[in-house]
């Protein structure tokens, strides 16, 4: 949640609280502005809506553009007609005109659309676990032309090393069967906890423990032979993730179909682009249902189509029973569509950990 002010009130507060952040169409949420050092009776309200942030003919809507006035009422009970982001403000106001404006994010699908799953209870199985972690990493303080300069170096006891703590003292739970997010500016530290968690790197402090099977889309052509022709690479990069051949033989055809490289299994992978590696990656990790999928910025790499497929495929494995969703992006809305939950990391440290639409919030208030 956020708060901003038109004119600062004097001795008084307030935040808006929904009973509800995902839901269908034509189901009601029921919005209260919570009040902190005033009387509500001393105060009046506006309650908006805006679709998606727009504020277009048709896609917004107030109490006070309703009516020609501001409300006494203490809450409202929002209907949503459309699926899409909601964002819902309240404007309220004392007797001396100064005014709070709190707001909230809803998420609202069609009949048949994607839903973000609830959080998870407090007593669901804990499928990645993370205690205390911190990774530092050494950094030559010198530059080295040469081994031989390296070596003589530390010889003389003259190679020094700065620290660099990449992440500092993290802790979280992510519990089975929850799609979890991770956000934070370049260089804050979230690929590198990704990477701890799918064992690629060992945590310098602290543990972390994970329980089932990794799919990782971390880095785009790790475990591939660039020399090799993408055919190829199909078998080896499913045997580094534990598919035997025969199951690849099986799947074969699906991964090309999902991947949409028909046209393009018998050439060298390195003649392809980006986005087109991308492809083969994510259809190759997600053939099966994982018992966990890691995905780093994959969908941020090939054109707008395929992104939207890959979407589509991360919901229905969040839909599907057991499957955990780890993920990083940098587009928030991408979070906020998929995620129960997220954690904020900032220069190495844990800055929030909470519901998506809290976090999200307060994330976007630090962009401004």
């Amino acid at each position: 949640m956020s708060e901003t002010s038109l004119h600062k009130p004097e001795g008084w507060t307030a935040r808006l609280k929904v009973d509800n952040t995902s839901l269908r169409i034509d189901e009601p949420v029921h919005v209260e502005p919570v009040l902190e050092g005033i009387d509500p009776s001393k105060v009046v309200f506006n309650y908006v809506w805006s679709l998606e942030g727009s504020w277009d003919d048709g896609n917004w809507g107030s109490t006070l553009e309703s009516t020609g006035k501001p409300t006494k009422e203490t809450f409202w009970e929002f209907l949503p007609k459309r699926e899409g982001r909601y964002h819902l403000f309240c404007d309220v106001t004392d007797a001396d005109g100064g005014t709070l404006t709190v707001n909230r994010w809803i998420n609202v699908a069609g009949p048949e659309g994607f839903m973000r799953p609830p959080l998870p209870s407090p007593d669901a199985e804990t499928i990645i676990g993370v205690n205390d972690v911190s990774m530092v990493f050494n950094i030559a303080s010198e530059q080295f032309n040469s081994l031989k300069e390296y070596f003589l170096a530390m010889a003389k006891g003259e190679l020094k090393f700065k620290e660099f703590r990449a992440l500092d003292h993290i802790s979280f739970e992510v519990k089975r069967g929850e799609a979890f997010g991770l956000v934070g500016t370049n260089g804050s530290g979230k690929s590198t906890m990704l990477k701890v968690i799918a064992g690629v790197l060992e945590a310098t402090e602290g543990s972390c423990e994970v329980r089932g099977t990794i799919a990782p889309l971390i880095e785009l052509g790790a475990g591939f032979d660039m020399e090799l022709t993408a055919k190829e690479n199909i078998y080896l990069n499913g045997a580094l993730l534990g598919y035997k051949k025969e199951f690849i033989d099986d799947h074969f055809d699906d991964i090309v179909s999902f991947a949409e490289l028909e046209n393009f299994m018998d050439m060298p992978l390195k003649n392809y682009s980006s986005g087109m590696v991308a492809r083969i990656a994510f259809a190759i990790a997600t053939i099966t249902e994982p018992d966990i999928l890691i995905v780093d910025e994959t969908l941020s790499v090939g054109d707008f189509l395929f992104q939207q497929k890959c979407e589509r495929r991360i919901k229905e494995l969040v839909e599907a029973d057991g499957v955990t969703v780890l993920l990083v992006s940098h587009s928030l809305e991408l979070v906020e569509r998929i995620c129960d939950r997220v954690c904020w990391i900032e220069k190495g440290k844990q800055r929030m950990l909470g519901p998506t639409d809290d976090v999200c919030e307060a994330y976007r208030n630090l962009e401004r």
